[in-house]
């Protein structure tokens, strides 16, 4: 059998580190918790969870993109603030059980899929 694994962190390319800080900040409460060098910050969530390793695009990186999903209590308040900080709507969903999801394209271009549980 497969040896068990877990998620450790998200990588996400982003333009600059502090305007993605501030993005990852203002829409979900995420904050700085250390440097990796000059292109490199990780930030955290105050509900724990993997983190977010945040990489400034270098100039081949312009086609590189992450993805996640990430629950929050009230899905309507989370996209209107991640549309406020420079995302962009991409879709809706809602399954059967009353769980509701939209994926928005954060100012990068990373998706985040965000998630209301029914």
């Amino acid at each position: 059998p497969a040896p068990p694994g877990t998620i450790g962190m998200v990588k996400l390319y982003v333009g600059t580190l502090d305007a993605a800080e501030r993005f990852y900040g203002n829409v979900f409460g995420a904050r700085f918790a250390v440097a990796q060098g000059d292109n490199v910050h990780i930030v955290v969530f105050p509900s724990g969870g993997p983190g977010l390793v945040l990489i400034k695009k270098g100039p081949h990186d312009k086609k590189k993109h992450g993805a996640f999903i990430i629950q929050v209590p009230d899905k309507d308040v989370a996209e209107a603030r991640a549309v406020a900080n420079g995302a962009r709507i991409q879709a809706e969903f809602e399954a059967p059980d009353g769980s509701r999801s939209g994926d928005v394209l954060d100012p990068w271009g990373n998706q985040v899929e965000i998630l209301q549980r029914g």
